[in-house]
């Protein structure tokens, strides 16, 4: 039975001057089933409403920034609404797409930054989201709504999401058949377990135990007043890599967990990383993992048969972890105190 799904997207932008653009965006996403979503962050009050927003974020199922030419109103942090609510939805791995205008200069001057400092930040803004973001650039509206129409549909595919149903479209008929479906998923998953087990490479020639890796990851450095993202990078022996993840992990956990798990770790530490490249910064904020160095942490315990993944998903249809027998007495090794 075919169920019609519905996704929550976040737009994220300034007001009042994309107030059209805006709207040359939603209508593709309507078509595409999605449901757009966002908050005006423009007067002094906007601060107090930063934690709505973040739940707003949290729920949606995409989010997408419309860059115009101007930065955005500044938080108390220094940096734009805009800028804040990217770096929450980074923190929470959300798939983001992000749409630049190419000729801000062409813009009306209502449009664009009216200083100098203005058109820098927004820039700066710019090419990091270029850098870190699927992004796109666009010059009149009708362009914008082609871009949309052409891309999203390609980011659904490649993310795809949970969304959400209406209530009263599954029929109960439909439960036997998925039961039984979850019961054969469940026995290829593990024959697929049993067999990647005999065609691993022995671990006596991989690294672990005092072995060392570099992690990379990005985060918020305050120096002075400002606030700046920077990426870094640590050096951690596979021991205590194993050590941050493997309590978690006596019962299934998603990789969500034990991502925030190894970033809280690395949080503890990440002032040190970052004062060669900021020698006055004095706080550390929102360390977020690279997604490459995760998975190569997540393939690299697999590897040495110290986790294996369950045939559950979480509430967003992500994979379950958990260790195995091999590494639940390795956890007893590393972590247990002798006498």
């Amino acid at each position: 039975m075919t169920v019609e799904k519905r996704y929550q997207v976040f737009i994220s932008t300034t007001y009042p001057d994309m107030q059209s653009a805006r709207q040359a965006l939603m209508l593709p996403l309507l078509d595409l089933g999605m449901a757009p979503m966002s908050m005006d962050l423009h007067s002094a009050e906007t601060n107090n409403l930063m934690p709505v927003v973040q739940r707003m974020i949290d729920d949606c199922d995409y989010f997408v920034i419309l860059l115009g030419g101007r930065y955005g109103t500044l938080s108390p942090l220094g940096l734009s609404y805009t800028h804040r609510e990217y770096i929450f939805a980074a923190t929470k791995r959300k798939p983001i797409v992000t749409f630049i205008h190419d000729q801000p200069f062409s813009l009306p001057a209502e449009a664009r930054e009216d200083s100098r400092e203005g058109q820098v930040r927004r820039d700066d803004f710019a090419r990091l989201l270029e850098n870190k973001t699927l992004a796109f650039r666009w010059r009149d509206e009708r362009e914008l709504s082609e871009q949309v129409a052409k891309v999203m549909p390609d980011v659904m595919r490649q993310h795809p999401a949970a969304g959400w149903v209406k209530s009263g479209s599954l029929e109960k008929s439909a439960g036997g058949e998925t039961e039984r479906l979850r019961r054969r998923v469940a026995e290829l998953e593990k024959e697929r377990e049993e067999w990647l087990s005999g065609q691993r490479t022995p671990a006596r020639h991989l690294a672990r135990g005092s072995d060392r890796v570099t992690l990379d990851y990005s985060c918020n450095v305050y120096e002075g007043g400002d606030c700046k993202v920077a990426m870094a990078s640590c050096e951690l022996d596979w021991n205590r890599v194993f050590a941050c993840v493997a309590p978690l992990m006596l019962n299934p956990v998603s990789e969500p967990v034990m991502q925030k798990a190894l970033e809280d770790y690395i949080a503890r530490k990440a002032l040190d990383d970052v004062l060669a490249d900021f020698p006055k910064a004095h706080a550390v904020r929102n360390v977020v993992l690279a997604g490459h160095a995760f998975n190569q942490i997540k393939v690299h315990l697999r590897a040495l048969g110290l986790i294996n993944k369950t045939s559950d998903n979480d509430s967003r249809g992500m994979p379950l972890w958990r260790l195995t027998a091999q590494g639940d007495t390795a956890m007893s090794q590393v972590m247990a105190r002798r006498r």
